[in-house]
C-alpha cells in the first residue's frame, strides 16, 4: 500500500497563494514533513492550470525536488503543464490522470507513452458510473487505449472513482468501488495497479470526522486489493495506519514503531 501524500495542493489556502507568488519556503517545508512522514510520492497539484501552467509546474517541481527525493504524481489537466513537469522531474513521474474522455485520451495520455511513465486512468467517459460492472467496462476501455499506445498494464493505475459517503449514492458507490477491486485481478493480466483519492470519501463531512472515515475505509480498501492511496501525510493516525498495511501484508518489515504515532 503506497501513499501519495495529497497535500502539495494548489486549493489550498496557503499552497495555492505560495505557488502564485512564488514562495518556495512554504511548499519546502510541506514537502519535508509529507517526506518524514513516510509518504511513498509526493502528488502535485495545479489543478486546470489555466494561466502559466507549464511554468508553475516546472518551478514547483524543482522547489520541491530541492528538498526530497521521493517520486511525484503530477496532477493536472492541463497537458502542457503536465509535460514540463515530466521534464523536470529527475525521476519518471506518476501522471494523474486520464480517462475515456476524448480530451484525456488525446492530450494526457499519449505523454505517458511519450515518457514511458506511469499513468492514473479514472473509470469514467461523460459521468460516473454507480456500478461495478460500468466501471471494469470502463477501465477495460482506458487500459486497451494505454496498451495501443504502447503503455503496459504495470505501469496503468486504476482509480475507481470515490464519491463522499454523505451523497445520495455515497454508500452505493463504496460498495461498487470495493467489488471492482476484486474483479479487477481476474480481468487483466498483467495487473493493473490501483490507486484513489481516499479523503473524497469523507468529503463534506465534519472536518472532525473526516479523518475516522477515510482511515476507516482504507483497510477495507486495502484488503480488497488496492495498492495505493492518496491520502493526507500530515494525519499521523493515517500513516500510522498505512504502516500498519504494509506490515500486515508482508509488504514491510514490522517495528514496534509502527504502531506508534509520529
Amino acid at each position: 500500500m503506497k501513499a501519495i501524500a495529497e497535500n502539495i495542493n494548489v486549493m489550498s489556502k496557503s499552497i495555492g497563494g505560495a505557488m502564485k507568488e512564488k514562495q518556495a519556503e512554504p511548499i519546502q517545508k510541506l514537502a519535508k514533513e509529507c517526506t518524514e512522514a513516510g509518504a511513498d510520492l509526493l502528488d502535485i497539484n495545479l489543478g486546470p492550470a489555466r494561466k502559466g501552467g507549464p511554468e508553475l509546474m516546472e518551478w514547483v517541481v524543482n522547489t520541491v525536488q530541492e528538498v526530497s527525493d521521493l517520486q511525484l504524481c503530477l496532477d493536472t489537466s492541463n497537458h502542457e503543464a503536465m509535460e514540463a513537469g515530466i521534464n523536470a522531474c529527475n525521476k519518471k513521474p506518476l501522471l494523474n490522470s486520464f480517462s475515456a474522455q476524448p480530451d484525456k485520451m488525446e492530450n494526457i495520455l499519449p505523454l505517458a507513452a511519450k515518457y514511458e511513465c506511469e499513468i492514473v486512468g479514472l473509470t469514467m467517459s461523460t459521468h460516473i458510473p454507480i456500478d461495478a460492472d460500468e466501471r471494469i467496462a470502463i477501465a477495460c476501455e482506458i487500459v486497451a487505449a494505454a496498451n495501443e499506445l504502447g503503455v503496459p498494464n504495470e505501469r496503468i493505475w486504476i482509480d475507481p472513482i470515490i464519491l463522499p459517503i454523505g451523497v445520495e449514492v455515497g454508500q452505493a458507490h463504496a460498495v461498487a468501488v470495493q467489488e471492482v477491486l476484486r474483479m479487477l485481478p481476474e480481468v487483466f493480466d498483467p495487473q493493473v495497479q490501483t490507486t484513489c483519492g481516499l479523503s473524497n470519501t469523507s468529503n463534506g463531512a465534519p472536518d472532525e470526522l473526516r479523518s475516522a472515515i477515510d482511515r476507516t475505509f482504507l483497510p477495507m480498501l486495502a484488503a480488497c486489493g488496492m495498492t495505493s492511496a492518496i491520502v493526507n501525510a500530515k494525519d499521523p493516525e493515517m500513516m500510522r495506519t498505512i504502516r500498519l498495511i504494509k506490515a500486515l501484508k508482508n509488504e514491510s518489515l514490522y517495528s514496534v514503531s509502527d504502531a506508534e504515532l509520529k
